[in-house]
């Protein structure tokens, strides 16, 4: 494909757009009609101005995270981009309705994108995560197989589970 980035490259320019704090970043990374999707999120963003609010707030939680690569960027010169990936950070400002936990997280995800016709920016983008596993990072739910796991699950309708 004509123009395109390779994909260490590529991933380069992703994990600097998450990561970088600079608004120019992301817009620079995206189409502008670019639709992001992530558990943590009610429903997709679109544009780069949205995507971009949404890192904000993500690096005023996380003041000194970081977004790092897992593995490599699986991309065979096509449309589709996987990049591995995973935030690191103490959780220092609020997240949403959720006041500083002070914990540490190490949330590994897998951000799925397709890139516009040129292959060279994100025009949709959605990260994979366990969102279970990152909110018992952060202290809002227990860890399963706990007294409080069974607790929150008979809650539920789901009884006391056995035999964990």
């Amino acid at each position: 494909m004509a123009g395109s980035l390779d994909g260490d490259a590529l991933a380069r320019r992703i994990l600097d757009a998450i990561g970088g704090r600079d608004r120019r970043l992301v817009a620079d990374a995206v189409a502008h009609d670019v639709h992001y999707e992530d558990p943590f999120l009610p429903g997709p963003l679109r544009g780069p101005d949205a995507l971009a609010d949404h890192l904000a707030l993500l690096w005023q939680a996380f003041p000194e995270g970081r977004v790092e690569s897992t593995g490599p960027c699986l991309h065979d010169g096509g449309r589709i981009v996987a990049l591995p990936l995973r935030l690191l950070g103490d959780h220092r400002g609020p997240l949403g309705p959720l006041p500083p936990t002070e914990r540490f997280a190490h949330v590994h995800g897998m951000l799925v994108c397709e890139l516009d016709l040129a292959g060279r920016r994100l025009w949709r983008a959605r990260l994979f995560v366990d969102r279970y596993e990152a909110c018992v990072q952060l202290g809002v739910l227990p860890e399963a197989g706990t007294v409080g796991d069974r607790a929150i699950r008979a809650l539920q309708g789901f009884g006391i589970l056995r035999g964990r």
